[in-house]
């Protein structure tokens, strides 16, 4: 199996591919940054026409064929509900929320509603009062959900196609993912599931760290794009990122990442400083997937 990802500004590309087999295409892009062609046609054509726009892709499909049949669209994914338990119900994963199809958050999301959903349904057949814990459970994945969207994905598609910024901003997401996530249900067991992400006092700090550079590599890449210099350092680039152990050891591994920020942010970053903050974000419309 042959599997690609790439990525230009405001548009993620993945290709999965089996030797002498279909190749399966899918995109991304954020509407406000990327142009779906609007003229009239096959969807197939048009979808086509947009991945010829990008090198990476122009090589793959230039010569390809669509099956019409296995072409999809769907506009606005990302949603979330405002009450995630009530009298009676209680959603979980997909129901009760969806940020991204790309730079997802996929089976952690559902780990953690489905234990507090499982939760819930087990203290009610034990007859216990229901009315707190349905608030606290409301109150904390709201809380989970905007913070997590807050921190990682917001404005992500501004500098996703930026080597520089995007390699550092991946290493720093997934070792203080590994070490705030990941790693506690290997020290606690399950007992780990039943404290959604950024809801403890101690999580705060990392929200507000992970939210800080998000929000700095967007504005940079946004001070790029309007000097016209998106995608320079590109050429040439890879990023191999070492494998985390779930020890605090790791945090070594986040040294250099924060180090190529503080460098960025006084050779370049220093001119986004001042620059007024793009428009509020829509969580409900942040991002199309034609497939």
């Amino acid at each position: 199996m042959i599997s690609l990802v790439a990525a230009r500004a405001g548009t993620a590309l993945w290709c999965t591919a089996i030797a002498f087999a279909p190749v399966s295409v899918g995109l991304v892009f954020d509407q406000r940054l990327v142009q779906w062609p609007q003229a009239e046609g096959k969807l197939g054509d048009r979808l086509k026409a947009f991945l010829m726009q990008h090198p990476v892709a122009r090589e793959m499909v230039a010569e390809a064929q669509y099956d019409q049949n296995d072409v999809h669209w769907r506009k606005n994914l990302a949603y979330y509900s405002t009450t995630f338990a009530g009298d009676g119900f209680v959603l979980a994963g997909d129901a009760a929320a969806f940020m991204d199809p790309f730079y997802n958050p996929g089976m952690d999301w559902i780990s953690f509603t489905t234990t507090g959903a499982a939760e819930l349904i087990a203290a009610q057949r034990r007859g216990e009062p229901m009315a707190e814990r349905i608030e606290r459970h409301n109150r904390d994945f709201s809380l989970c959900y905007h913070s997590w969207f807050e921190s990682v994905y917001k404005d992500k598609y501004e500098y996703m196609g930026e080597w520089d910024l995007m390699s550092i901003a991946v290493r720093l997401d997934l070792g203080l993912y590994y070490l705030g996530v990941v790693s506690q249900p290997f020290k606690f067991g399950a007992e780990a599931l039943k404290s959604p992400p950024f809801t403890s006092p101690r999580s705060r700090l990392v929200f507000s760290f992970i939210r800080a550079y998000n929000r700095r590599f967007a504005a940079i890449a946004r001070s790029r794009r309007n000097a016209r210099t998106l995608g320079r350092a590109n050429r040439g680039q890879r990023c191999l990122i070492p494998g985390f152990t779930l020890k605090w050891t790791d945090l070594r591994l986040l040294v250099r990442p924060v180090a190529q920020w503080a460098w960025i942010e006084m050779t370049e970053g220093w001119r986004s400083w001042r620059q007024p903050p793009r428009e509020k974000t829509s969580i409900n419309a942040a991002a199309n997937t034609p497939a």
